[in-house]
């Protein structure tokens, strides 16, 4: 390619006319004071320059490849503009650039900027690579030195590849999916050997697996009186083939995809862009292509409005990232013979197309599940044929066009078009309770809400049960969890459910002698001040027999299911110095247990006391109540 044929990236635009600013100039406005130019790769070179100055009205780059040849001016731009990506070019030549700053008064040159266009690599600039398939590819460095040993590298790549800096290979199994930028570099054994340096885009698909857990949900307690609590259940499972997935509905059946969004951020973007505005609803299947080489199904271009054909308004296009193979099942944007022209259409590969990832290729972004492959195959077994339709008002012909019926497009009795009803975003994992062991104490409800999943948890009575929680991903895996589940009392809650009403008082220092009468009843059960009876609750000394010899113990009660109390037994020879023997943080497993009971609301519980006493001397036991979350 000659310097002539260097053009500019079309992101960037070209201001062939500009507006000029009127006003009085004296003299051509001054040049940038800096031009740098920078070729990372063969076929790249970036331009950047700086101007302190505002006299000028736009800028022209121009380039030349010796300085005996004449320039050539490759675009001009606003005064605004600071940089431009140019593509194109010769490996190993030298380019010199310059900017010129122009306005209604004349033009002046920048300092020139040179750079050496590195060699090239001869392999396409992507390849098809799958996460843990094996993998190998074979560099070809264009050498046009033609030297006699050459080293090779490529950085970064994901792990599980190596290179061979001797031959150029690159292989292994992939261990990770995603989008790897490989800058590959081939230095030449030659001293006068302009090194190769090229792109190598790796856009690995996810290996299909099993949901997993992230971590375990922890256990759960709630006070009876809480509102019901929210858990996002996709902060503990994944899916790590699949993190997004979107269900195509059609009136023939529907298919759902699991998207490759850590591969192809941008395209997976701009298409979903299209889904959540609902820009595909009631779009059609317009073509469908089932010959040698070739075999689509496309759609996502044309709307039906009042039973004519609309074009779909897009966004602006999209670049080119191919290097996915278009393998039957698969998602891919649409194009024209520009590579980056995608815009909101797409197609359906109904069988291996291996002709379709030859060359630019085409941006493959998705994967269909197994169940959706029915549906696509029925809609790519309709008849096709030209058939002409009213297109933006306009009659047009529109070839390899599906009907159910292989007639022209109907409207008037039974519909004969497919129609894609609409797509949404669906999870990547759904949720199922599949048992709780006591199903009194918690309402469970699964809320979907667009890709995610929560579970809400709504307190019924006090008490714990168990949830087994299964999750299934859209390829039909599943994984179990458990979670377990608390409903604790507080004194406020006891208090409005024994119809005392809340008493801020109650969890004083010094609480009034009520109130005290209330705490005890809360804690240990007993005759409210109400009058209402509960069983007599307050601990009782007793003697044990052990080894033929009478031990003292004590037996309490104690409330389960409390968020707020805590009790300790302590023992005291003198009325004056207690020492604690137990308490709840010690748990039921204390060796100090000599029995242990449960209903539904307290433990009746029996604590020896081991420690060895004075002879003729007595033994003191008390219970210590702890209100811990007392202000």
């Amino acid at each position: 390619m000659s310097a002539g044929q260097i053009s500019l990236r079309n992101t960037f635009i070209v201001l062939l006319i500009w507006p000029l600013i009127i006003r009085t100039a004296l003299a051509a406005p001054d040049p940038p004071h800096t031009l740098t130019a920078e070729a990372p790769v063969f076929g790249e070179i970036a331009i950047e320059w700086s101007d302190d100055s505002n006299d000028e009205d736009s800028y022209i780059l121009q380039v030349r490849t010796s300085p005996q040849a004449d320039w050539s001016s490759l675009g001009s731009f606003n005064s605004e503009s600071k940089d431009v990506t140019l593509t194109g070019g010769d490996p190993t030549t030298n380019y010199e650039f310059r900017i010129l700053s122009v306005n209604e008064s004349g033009q002046s040159a920048s300092k020139t900027a040179s750079i050496i266009m590195p060699d090239k690599f001869l392999n396409n600039p992507f390849a098809n690579i799958s996460q843990g398939k094996l993998f190998s590819l074979q560099l070809i460095a264009n050498n046009h030195s033609k030297s006699q040993s050459i080293n090779y590298e490529a950085s970064p790549l994901p792990d599980g590849l190596l290179i061979d800096s001797r031959t150029g290979i690159i292989s292994g199994t992939a261990l990770e999916d995603g989008y790897f930028n490989v800058i590959l570099r081939a230095e030449y054994s030659s001293p006068e050997a302009t090194p190769s340096l090229a792109r190598l885009a790796l856009r690995i698909t996810p290996a299909l697996s099993v949901p997993q857990l992230k971590e375990a949900i922890p256990d759960i307690k709630m006070i009876i009186s809480e509102s019901p609590i929210i858990i996002n259940l996709d902060s503990y499972f994944q899916d790590q083939d699949t993190r997004l997935a979107i269900q195509i509905n059609t009136n023939h059946g529907n298919m759902i995809f699991s998207l490759f969004d850590k591969t192809l951020p941008d395209p997976v973007s701009n298409f979903l862009t299209y889904v959540d505005r609902g820009d595909y609803s009631n779009t059609i299947f317009h073509r469908s292509v089932n010959s040698q080489g070739l075999n689509i199904i496309q759609s996502g271009s044309y709307s039906l409005k009042d039973n004519k054909f609309i074009s779909l308004p897009t966004d602006p296009p999209i670049l080119n990232e191919p290097g996915i193979a278009n393998n039957r099942g698969t998602l891919a944007f649409a194009r024209t013979s520009d590579p980056n022209s995608a815009t909101s259409g797409w197609y359906i590969n109904t069988q291996d197309n291996p002709g379709l990832d030859i060359g630019n290729s085409y941006t493959v972004f998705g994967r269909a599940i197994n169940n959706s492959l029915d549906v696509i195959d029925q809609i790519a077994s309709f008849p096709t044929g030209s058939h002409e339709v009213i297109l933006n008002n306009t009659s047009y012909t529109l070839s390899d066009f599906p009907t159910t019926d292989g007639q022209a497009p109907s409207f008037n009795g039974p519909e004969n078009v497919i129609r894609v009803k609409s797509i949404v975003r669906v999870p990547s994992i759904s949720y199922e309770i599949t048992s709780n062991s006591n199903p009194e104490i918690v309402q469970t409800t699964i809320e979907g809400n667009g890709s995610s999943q929560n579970l809400a948890l709504k307190p019924l009575k006090i008490g714990s049960t168990q949830l087994e929680l299964s999750g299934t991903d859209i390829d039909g895996n599943t994984i179990k969890s458990s979670i377990n589940i608390v409903i604790e009392n507080d004194y406020d809650a006891w208090s409005i459910s024994e119809g005392l009403g809340p008493d801020s008082n109650a969890m004083n220092d010094r609480p009034a002698k009520g109130i005290l009468n209330h705490l005890q009843s809360y804690a240990f059960g007993g005759k409210a001040l109400d009058g209402n009876d509960d069983e007599e609750h307050l601990p009782e000394i007793i003697f044990l027999d052990s080894n033929e010899e009478m031990k003292p113990g004590i037996k309490l009660f104690h409330r389960r299911f409390v968020s707020d109390l805590n009790y300790s037994v302590q023992v005291s020879q003198d009325l004056k110095n207690w020492s604690t023997i137990w308490s709840t943080v010690d748990g039921e497993s204390s060796p100090l247990i000599t029995n242990l009971q449960k209903d539904e609301v307290f433990t009746k519980i029996t604590i020896s006391n081991t420690v060895e006493k004075k002879s003729k001397s007595q033994q003191f036991f008390r219970v210590v109540t702890d209100y811990i979350n007392a202000n």
